[in-house]
């Protein structure tokens, strides 16, 4: 049998040394860091899918999502604030709704915001708001935005 010509190895070395390379490399790339306190939560994201970030929340704060949908966006950025207004800002551009009580924060992720964070203009007349009453709720999603355009 006649062994394999020094090219040939080499090339064979070079294709796997890269093959090895490049999964080690976006296994390097993506990744999430969670660190601080409920008060003063800080998360470092490099492509690293939506679930896995919530994950990482759920383990180091006492934070509790619910979910049907895969939550597989990719998520990079990084986020500082209160657990709160950190899970908030994550889970922009997603429809959820936020119970956050003295124990904790429980989150229900409903799905991805189809409409692109755009307003989608109602058959129905908006109705007003009578005098003395409290003004309307926003959603998480409109005081992310909200904040984001006022306050820079």
């Amino acid at each position: 049998m006649l062994s394999p010509s020094p090219a040939r190895r080499l090339l064979a070395f070079a294709i796997v040394s890269g093959a090895l390379f490049a999964v080690s490399g976006n296994a390097a790339r993506a990744q999430v860091h969670v660190d601080g306190s409920p008060d003063a939560a800080h998360v470092e994201a490099r492509d690293v899918p939506l679930q896995e970030v919530l994950a990482a929340l759920q383990a180091k704060f006492n934070l509790h999502y619910r979910t049907d949908d895969a939550l597989d966006t990719r998520k990079t950025g990084i986020f500082d604030g209160s657990l709160q207004r950190v899970t908030a800002r994550i889970l922009d551009g997603y429809d959820f709704a936020m119970k956050v009580t003295p124990q904790g924060i429980d989150v229900l992720v409903l799905r991805q915001d189809l409409a692109g964070g755009k307003t989608v203009a109602s058959a129905a007349p908006a109705m007003a708001t009578p005098k003395g009453s409290p003004a309307p709720v926003m959603t998480a999603a409109q005081a992310n935005r909200y904040e984001r355009e006022h306050y820079r």
